[in-house]
């Protein structure tokens, strides 16, 4: 894409404008914006205008034709900022889930010895149980509860 100052003038000159501000977009997304005056301060007045479309389009303020619009900077910003909020609340979750699993374990170890207990506390869900030799999840229960 090769956008020029001409190409405004003469789509400024087909609509009998003193001013225009065109926009271009490729195939790929690109875009280019130009601006065109007659005169030098006319030109001057309508490029605050251009780069205000440029900067809108950029931050996805303006959608872009054929395909949906870009969410902006702010709008990124807030995504990856819940994606971190669930991320640490999974996190949160499993260490959760873990302590539970050690707190019914010493539950189940309390009438037992201290050295056992130890050693079924340094277990973790899904190994092993020293007790009953089976895998279980968080919920254990053996008759020595």
């Amino acid at each position: 894409m090769n956008p020029q100052i001409r190409h405004a003038q003469r789509a400024c000159e087909a609509a009998k404008a003193r001013q225009a501000v065109v926009v271009w977009f490729d195939e790929s997304g690109q875009f280019a914006v130009a601006s065109y005056g007659e005169t030098k301060a006319e030109c001057t007045a309508v490029k605050p205008v251009c780069n205000a479309i440029h900067e809108a389009i950029h931050e996805g303020l303006l959608p872009v034709p054929g395909d949906k619009p870009r969410s902006s900077k702010r709008e990124r910003e807030m995504e990856a900022m819940q994606d971190e909020r669930d991320a640490y609340q999974a996190r949160a979750h499993d260490a959760e889930k873990k302590l539970a699993a050690i707190a019914t374990l010493v539950s189940i170890y309390d009438k037992v010895s201290a050295r056992r207990a130890l050693t079924a506390i340094g277990e973790t869900i899904g190994q092993q149980c020293s007790i009953c030799r089976s895998r279980h999840g968080s919920e254990v229960r053996h008759a020595c509860e």
